[in-house]
């Protein structure tokens, strides 16, 4: 499996889903200095990285991961002498290691921006912010390489950057909706950070600033994500075959 995994990730070393790896980040960083600047700028790079840059990492790299099979009938697929199952699980683990490094990044990104303009938060919130997105975005992987795969790459992208960007406003993340996995990592990123879903930093009475949704946030993505997995690995085995 971590040879299928690496095999995955050195095919796409070139695509543009693995250069936003790094360029939306950036990006997002650079926004944050530029419209915000000072000590606003570990909040601002943060909420626009999970709010609106984060799905579109994911999206491309869903899409990329689907889209040379997909052009050609996944045949390099069924004559590999495995089961096809593996194949997509594999795409599914490097998805994950893809959303891993986005985050380090915007982590590494945040700590230095905070060291020049003036922290807003430790360095360990940082850490926690990185690996807890990276876990509760970690079932869109397979959700968007079913879409990606089983219909188009509009329909994937559009649909993952959609319902995230709505699912992570004030009113459903910041709300008694929280819950729906869409919505939240934004609720989680408002107890670790101090971040409102709309970007504004919290004020110190925030009810936001309850820690006890993180745990049920992380089980309810985790358990989806190892629903999602298997379900779309088995549809994945059937269509191969």
């Amino acid at each position: 499996m971590v040879k299928l995994i690496k095999s995955e990730i050195i095919k796409g070393r070139r695509s543009f889903g693995r250069r936003g790896l790094v360029f939306f980040p950036l990006l997002a960083a650079l926004m944050a200095i530029a419209l915000m600047g000072g000590k606003f700028t570990q909040v601002g790079a943060y909420n626009w990285w999970y709010m609106m840059f984060l799905p579109t990492v994911v999206a491309l790299a869903c899409i990329n991961l689907t889209g040379p099979e997909k052009g050609m009938q996944f045949f390099n697929v069924a004559i590999l002498p495995m089961p096809k199952g593996n194949v997509w699980l594999a795409k599914v683990w490097a998805g994950c290691c893809y959303i891993f490094t986005g985050n380090l990044i915007v982590f590494g990104l945040t700590t230095l921006s905070g060291i020049f303009f003036g922290s807003q938060y430790p360095i360990l919130p940082g850490i926690a912010a990185a690996l807890v997105l990276t876990v509760t975005w970690a079932w869109q992987i397979p959700l968007g390489m079913f879409l990606s795969t089983r219909f188009n790459s509009t329909v994937a992208f559009m649909g993952i950057l959609g319902v995230n960007v709505v699912c992570s406003t004030q009113n459903i993340a910041g709300g008694s909706l929280w819950f729906i996995p869409f919505a939240v990592p934004a609720r989680l990123m408002a107890s670790i950070l101090g971040i409102n879903p709309n970007g504004v930093p919290m004020v110190p009475d925030s009810p936001l600033y309850d820690s006890s949704v993180v745990l049920p946030g992380i089980l309810i993505t985790a358990a989806l994500f190892i629903i999602l997995m298997l379900l779309t690995k088995i549809w994945f085995n059937v269509r191969s075959a």
